[in-house]
């Protein structure tokens, strides 16, 4: 891992890593289709693909909304489409600072977060666009399914109760 800048390629490896767990408890947890993912997929991008563009110096990530063009589908000619923001330099940032976790659990915890979300768009209509009151509780909401998921998962209790949601408030 490179000093707090971006990503290495080995760094990429871990996140993919983290990223097959995240979606398998996800789907386990939501109980979504076995092909739930090829059929929704999302991105995953760092501040390095993405530059200034949705940069945030208080988060790990947050998820992204637009409208592609979906080839082969019928009806709808476009479609919702999500992708994670990975805030490369705040992750490993945090990392530098503390021994007590290390890139694959705290990619696995931020990574699980963010699918929540993407169900919850998807699945459970949560508006994208609500309120920052409403953008609060989802987030309560939203951590304590991460709660659940990982519950049992190595060291993830720490990380989860370390980062609690700070809300703004309205």
């Amino acid at each position: 891992m490179a000093a707090p800048g971006f990503f290495t390629p080995s760094d990429m490896i871990v996140i993919s890593r983290a990223a097959i767990l995240a979606e398998k408890l996800t789907q386990q947890y939501f109980e979504l289709s076995a092909d739930h993912w090829v059929r929704d997929p999302y991105g995953i991008f760092t501040r390095k693909e993405t530059g200034a563009v949705a940069c945030s110096d208080d988060a790990f990530a947050q998820v992204v909304k637009y409208r592609q063009r979906r080839p082969g589908r019928t009806g709808r000619a476009n479609e919702d489409a999500y992708a994670i923001l990975l805030q490369d330099p705040n992750i490993l940032r945090v990392l530098l600072r503390s021994s007590l976790h290390d890139l694959w659990t705290l990619g696995l915890f931020v990574l699980t977060h963010e699918l929540i979300h993407i169900v919850r768009f998807r699945e459970f209509g949560v508006d994208f666009f609500a309120t920052q009151e409403r953008r609060n509780e989802e987030e309560k909401l939203v951590h304590g399914f991460a709660k659940d998921i990982l519950a049992g998962v190595s060291n993830t209790d720490y990380l989860l109760d370390l980062y609690q949601p700070h809300i703004d408030q309205v």
